[in-house]
């Protein structure tokens, strides 16, 4: 055994490499070495193992707004991704191979998510005002080229909304399980509100809540699962579901609540109906987060899109039907 491999089997997630090494030799892995707390990723190639120049996370304002960011590969084709409400860019962990494989990718912090984030950042902010924000900061990076937005849940909603605002220099939309439009109901109803109250304090709680209580957050993750089982059955689940709580847990409270009142009264049914916007929007049939229906019946106003619906999965289906999922994503690329 190499040194580098001996390295990389007795320091970093040894049981997680050991199995992949054995099991998906073809793919490529990018693993967060928790030492140095997700300052840098690792490249590992398994057919021709390796270790390439880390990828660090970069920071960027826009209207005095932090972001972070990582940037993969170099590719034509610049792929964008933007993560949903209360999550982190962790989330696309699992999928950053697949986007690398076909161009450049930068994988952002949906607008509010940075930990240095002022926690008024986003107070009377509505969904105009983000999407413009979060496209400034993307255009510092991407200038005048055209990219594709892939967002997921709520990270969606503002891919779409961004879409709308320059259709120039969008050149397609990826949107899984994306939001359409509000309203907020529910418990998350009763954290709005105490937002608009500027009762800040119970909005610790839950935060405070998954810190004590270390399966709290994983029994939260599972809401979004079809099938949970499976997916912890996978070799990298334990990791990616600790290194997301990790990162989610640094975000701010008041900052999630403002994004509730954006999303309450956001509507992007007016604004796609008959876009000509080439989109894609990904569903699982068993998703308890997003309404499908509304995904549905808005891709049908739209006469350029396409709507791909998971039977085997809930919120995640790049993760939990994630073969087929980016087949069928490649193939709607190279059409459109």
């Amino acid at each position: 055994m190499s040194a580098v491999n001996a390295m990389l089997h007795t320091l970093i997630f040894p049981n997680t490499l050991k199995t992949l090494l054995h099991e998906r030799p073809h793919l490529i892995y990018r693993t967060p070495c928790e030492n140095l707390r997700y300052s840098f990723c690792i490249d590992l190639v398994f057919d021709d193992l390796f270790l390439a120049p880390a990828m660090t996370q970069q920071s960027i304002e826009a209207g005095g707004i932090p972001f972070a960011y990582e940037k993969y590969g170099t590719g034509r084709e610049i792929f964008v991704l933007i993560h949903g409400w209360c999550s982190v860019r962790n989330f696309w962990a699992p999928a950053i191979a697949h986007f690398q494989e076909m161009g450049t990718v930068y994988n952002f912090d949906l607008i509010g998510h940075h930990p240095k984030t002022d926690i008024h950042a986003l107070d009377n902010v509505d969904l105009v005002r983000a999407s413009a924000l979060q496209w400034s900061a993307i255009q510092k990076l991407t200038g005048k080229k055209r990219v594709t937005l892939v967002g997921h849940s709520t990270g969606g909603l503002l891919a779409l909304a961004m879409a709308c605002q320059e259709p120039r220099l969008v050149k397609r939309v990826i949107a899984v399980a994306p939001v359409i439009y509000g309203r907020v109901e529910g418990p998350l109803s009763f954290a709005r509100d105490l937002h608009k109250l500027n009762l800040h304090g119970p909005l610790h709680l839950p935060f405070q809540f998954m810190r004590d209580l270390p399966d709290a957050f994983k029994n939260i993750f599972e809401v979004g699962l079809h099938n949970a089982k499976l997916f912890f059955r996978r070799v990298d689940a334990k990791d990616y579901v600790a290194n997301y709580r990790e990162q989610m847990l640094q975000i701010a409270p008041e900052v999630m609540a403002a994004w509730l009142e954006i999303i309450d009264k956001a509507d992007l049914r007016p604004l796609l109906k008959g876009n000509l916007l080439p989109t894609l929007f990904i569903t699982g049939t068993h998703d308890k987060v997003v309404d499908t229906s509304k995904v549905r019946a808005v891709a049908r106003t739209m006469p350029h899109a396409a709507y791909h619906e998971y039977a085997s999965s809930g919120h995640i289906p790049l993760i939990e039907e994630e073969a087929e999922c980016f087949e069928n994503m490649r193939s709607w690329l190279a059409n459109n």
